[in-house]
């Protein structure tokens, strides 16, 4: 269990660091989507660019509160059962982790370790026979959209 922890945040943390649409300015956001595209996980992008929208793998918990408007643009299996999936909320970081918070509350998940940022959050979650880890993130270039990345394993 340990080890799927492990590898849950080790997945999520390189996701967390999603910069942006045009492209981060910053020396930090630069080598935070030099480190993205190294991993294979897609680019974030914004909302309206979004021409073919992907649908949530049968593997990904089909009671997990994605936040409202939420379109996904991409998603992955990834060894040991984990699947992870990529949006974007035409909505600001703050309301995206108010609405995330109370949904999986009332969902039957319990949020456990993470933390908040001015442009992103992250938080370890359990529940309905799942464990994972959720990130949030401004995207830089979009007016008041953020990405967010979800990964989930039975277990």
């Amino acid at each position: 269990m340990q080890r799927v922890r492990t590898l849950v945040a080790l997945a999520l943390l390189t996701a967390a660091t999603l910069s942006g649409c045009g492209g981060g300015e910053s020396d930090e956001d630069k080598a935070a989507e030099k480190q993205l595209r190294a991993s294979g996980a897609p680019t974030p992008v914004c909302a309206d660019e979004v021409t073919d929208p992907a649908t949530v793998p049968a593997a990904f918990p089909a009671d997990f509160p994605l936040p409202d408007g939420a379109v996904i643009y991409g998603s992955e299996r990834r060894s040991g059962g984990r699947t992870i999936v990529y949006a974007v909320v035409d909505s600001d970081v703050k309301a995206v982790l108010k609405q995330l918070q109370e949904a999986m509350k009332g969902a039957g998940f319990t949020l456990t370790e993470g933390e908040v940022e001015e442009r992103d959050a992250e938080s370890n979650w359990t529940g309905n026979g799942y464990t994972g880890r959720w990130a949030i993130r401004e995207i830089a270039g979009c007016t008041e959209q953020t990405s967010v990345t979800v990964l989930a394993a039975k277990g």
